[in-house]
């Protein structure tokens, strides 16, 4: 089993994930921004009359397409930035709650009585220390359970014994598997 890194040091993703994900949410929101000022620029940036009758009357006319632009605008930022974050949080968040679900199922599987086995992951699956650990800890549980096992075939062989040899022996098995028990309860 691989030494249990410092607290301070353990780091639950893989370097960067968390930079990433700040750097494509700043631009999808910079994107976004972008094409909301393209639309009102274009839709607004007519030029003014010199005096103040064209204005008006310019102004007048473009009230009335002012609020459909408005809306149409703010709509098409807000489906684009807000779906982009949603499949960008939902891709992120695949790539951490998966490999826990993963776990969780072979958990599951453990204390219904299947067989221990490790955890598969995908490539770019985040929380790989999380992940080694848990592997390294059926990796253990295998070796302590052959302990077990094996103690406790030792214990049948000696049964032809006489019967102090056989409790002497059965009570030192039963003291190794009681230790090694110890350490997951």
């Amino acid at each position: 089993m691989n030494p249990r890194p410092e607290p301070s040091t353990f780091r639950m993703t893989k370097t960067g994930y968390r930079s990433r994900f700040l750097f494509r949410l700043y631009l999808i929101s910079a994107a976004g921004a972008a094409i909301l000022f393209a639309i009102l620029y274009f839709a607004l940036a007519q030029p003014l009359p010199e005096n103040y009758e064209g204005t008006f009357l310019m102004l007048r006319s473009m009230a009335v397409h002012l609020r459909a632009t408005l809306i149409t605008s703010v709509l098409a930022y807000a489906f684009l930035v807000f779906g982009s974050l949603g499949g960008l949080c939902v891709y992120w968040l695949h790539k951490v709650a998966g490999p826990l679900y993963r776990m969780e199922r072979v958990i599951e599987g453990y204390r219904s009585g299947l067989p221990t086995r490790s955890v598969s992951f995908r490539i770019d699956d985040q929380i790989e220390p999380l992940a080694e650990a848990f592997n390294d800890w059926i990796g253990t549980l295998r070796q302590d359970r052959q302990r077990w096992v094996a103690a406790m075939e030792e214990s049948e062989r000696l049964l032809l014994q006489d019967e102090a040899t056989r409790r002497s022996h059965m009570k030192e098995a039963l003291g190794k598997i009681e230790v090694g028990l110890s350490r997951y309860g």
